[in-house]
């Protein structure tokens, strides 16, 4: 059996899955020889490579693009090695799900020179690079337009929705980004953007994070032309505004249209930003449309005593609403093609034990955190991946008694943190104490909110139960003796896939096994979010996708007490002092009552919430979860 080590805290709470890159290594096993795009064109569903020097499928973009079939049944990635490609592109709107990833922005670059005054062109033409298509995402390159000081000569011109540039540089004069679409949604994370006048323009939504915004002349940075029923136009959020050593004023925008929306938050700006940040584009009733806004901005060019009287400074209050989920929630598809947040989230990390004990000592001063410490009785086999999402891999952690002579029950151990936070690593303590005792357990990590809404956790843990299952013979399972426990949002997750089985609550699945369980543990999990004794609000909206008057259907959906056609299992109920832990318990109890279905309630009276990750009551729980499966698995 595979042991592997765990992995440190710092791994698992600092990672950010849209900065998970592909790199030239991890091109799909696929033969890398020169293809004919001619011949190929429109048939190609696999990885590409393009490169100059022949070494590649392809010599250039173009080829590639004409290559990759329209409508991709699966997201595919052209890998882009080093080069300058002399190329003017268009990803056409049929292409869709592709990522377009060079080394570094340094070393691999797109680049033209139209401009709108050769041969009559117009700005709408003289792009470098047109996106069309939906669904992509660009890394590690630069686009740029090398016409010079010529008037309108455009690098980027982007009209495609759910569009993600990440750690790429857009070079230019006037004009140089046009990112712009009614209905797009683009997110530039870690990007350099350079222009003289009106250099980021268009209509779309943006969200500029972390990005360094570069002027090359005294002129203006935005040129927004919002619609009107559009909420968000531009964000810029902890970027930097920088400039040449001449350049003296600069506008942070004005208005190409007259409901033109930029909002700079956290922003970090030069002394060449004037003192007044907007201008109105000669056009007085534009200022009573637009909305140009600030909040936390900093540096010489952040004091905002003299800024034009009608923009806005947000309170903290309103600079909420301008959260990345709030910006791109939109009134289309807001999922990628595996169901994540296409504009990739950052992991949580405000749920976890040092934090958890560091507010709990306060009242009970008496406890101390239960830490993870191996056995000598346990086998430990760690990071095996259930379930491939692209790029994202979905890993449990497996404990087995040493020295088991038959096949043992299992236990899916699921963590919790508000359906946003938390580790699997949280379940790895009692997992091991619940192992020495006889059972093989397996604790999951699933997708939390920030990256995905529901049911995509539920689907998750399903089919981390099926894993288990078909590899049953691995850590000697007895598949018809599985149990499923979770603590706090996990044990919620834990009693609504223990009482489901309708495709709905299943997902997709390629795994010959079933994801039933015989009996739950619920530690600490609400079994109705809408319930007198709930006081689930904000948390659960961002998992849910919105309040409950805004989606009552899935709020009820998700409670294991309103289920339509509940599978009812054996339940142990352990809870804390606090009533909203179990909201909807008692009823929950009357039905599998009417049933026949036993269940058992423990209540530890003075206790936190998560009296499970602390000493006093770790025992006690350990006691209570396995003399509850005694009496209903076959151990």
């Amino acid at each position: 059996m595979k042991i592997s080590y765990r992995k440190s805290a710092f791994y698992h709470l600092v990672i950010w899955v849209l900065a998970v890159s592909n790199s030239f290594a991890q091109v799909s096993d696929v033969e890398i020889k020169p293809l004919d795009s001619e011949k190929l064109k429109g048939k190609i569903e696999h990885d590409i490579v393009v490169a100059q020097d022949g070494s590649g499928h392809f010599e250039t973009i173009g080829e590639a693009l004409d290559a990759i079939r329209v409508y991709l049944p699966e997201p595919l990635t052209v890998y882009i090695k080093p080069g300058v490609y002399k190329e003017k592109l268009v990803i056409l709107g049929p292409v869709t799900n592709v990522t377009f990833e060079g080394e570094n922005p340094e070393n691999t670059i797109i680049t033209f020179d139209d401009f709108a005054a050769k041969d009559n062109m117009g700005t709408f033409e003289t792009y470098t690079l047109k996106v069309l298509g939906n669904s992509l995402t660009f890394k590690n390159l630069t686009i740029e337009n090398t016409a010079g000081n010529v008037g309108q000569a455009v690098a980027l011109h982007a009209e495609g929705d759910r569009l993600v540039f990440e750690n790429c540089r857009f070079l230019g004069n006037q004009d140089t980004m046009f990112a712009s679409g009614e209905n797009s949604r683009q997110l530039y994370r870690n990007c350099y953007i350079v222009g003289t006048t009106d250099f980021i323009f268009g209509s779309a939504t943006a969200l500029f994070d972390n990005c360094v915004i570069h002027s090359k002349s005294d002129s203006y940075i935005t040129a927004a032309s919002t619609p009107e029923w559009v909420e968000y136009g531009y964000v810029f959020k902890d970027c930097k505004l920088t400039a040449d050593s001449e350049v003296k004023k600069v506008y942070l925008g004005r208005p190409w249209r007259d409901f033109a929306k930029t909002v700079f938050i956290n922003t970090e700006m030069g002394d060449h930003i004037v003192p007044e940040g907007w201008h109105n584009w000669s056009r007085e009733n534009a200022e009573k449309t637009v909305f140009y806004a600030e909040s936390g901005s900093y540096g010489p060019g952040g004091n905002i005593d003299r800024r034009v009287g009608w923009s806005h400074q947000l309170t903290a209050e309103q600079a909420k609403d301008y959260h990345i989920y709030e910006v791109f929630e939109g009134k289309t598809k807001t999922v990628d093609f595996y169901g994540n947040r296409w504009y990739g989230y950052q992991k949580e990390g405000s749920y976890n034990l040092e934090d958890a004990w560091k507010k709990d000592v306060r009242n009970f001063p008496q406890i101390k955190p239960v830490e993870i410490k191996s056995s000598e009785s346990v086998t430990e086999s760690k990071g095996h991946v259930y379930k491939n999402l692209g790029s994202r891999e979905l890993k449990l952690d497996v404990f087995s008694p040493i020295r088991a002579e038959t096949l043992r029950p299992a236990i899916v151990m699921i963590h919790g943190g508000g359906w946003k936070s938390g580790d699997k690593e949280l379940q790895i303590p009692m997992a091991i104490a619940l192992a020495e005792k006889g059972y093989v357990t397996a604790v999951v990590e699933y997708r939390l909110s920030p990256e995905a809404q529901y049911p995509a956790a539920i689907h998750d843990v399903k089919e981390a139960v099926r894993w288990l299952k078909v590899h049953a013979n691995e850590f000697g399972i007895d598949t018809s003796q599985v149990a499923i426990s979770g603590s706090s949002a996990g044990g919620q997750i834990a009693a609504l896939v223990g009482m489901t089985n309708t495709a709905a609550y299943e997902g997709n699945s390629e795994l010959n096994a079933s994801s039933e369980v015989k009996a739950i543990v619920d530690m600490d999990g609400v079994l109705a979010f809408r319930h007198p004794e709930s006081a689930e609000g904000q948390v659960a909206s961002e998992w849910l996708g919105g309040t409950y008057a805004q989606k009552p259907e899935v709020w009820d959906a998700a409670s294991p007490l309103y289920l339509k056609s509940p599978a009812y299992k054996p339940i142990l109920f352990i809870q804390s002092q606090y009533p909203r832990f179990h909201a909807g318990r008692d009823e929950l109890i009357a039905l599998l009552n009417e049933k026949g279905i036993y269940s058992e309630v423990h209540t530890f009276p003075e206790s936190p919430h998560p009296f499970w990750l602390y000493d006093v009551w770790f025992e006690k729980t350990l006691a209570h979860i396995d003399d509850f499966l005694l009496k209903i698995l076959q151990k």
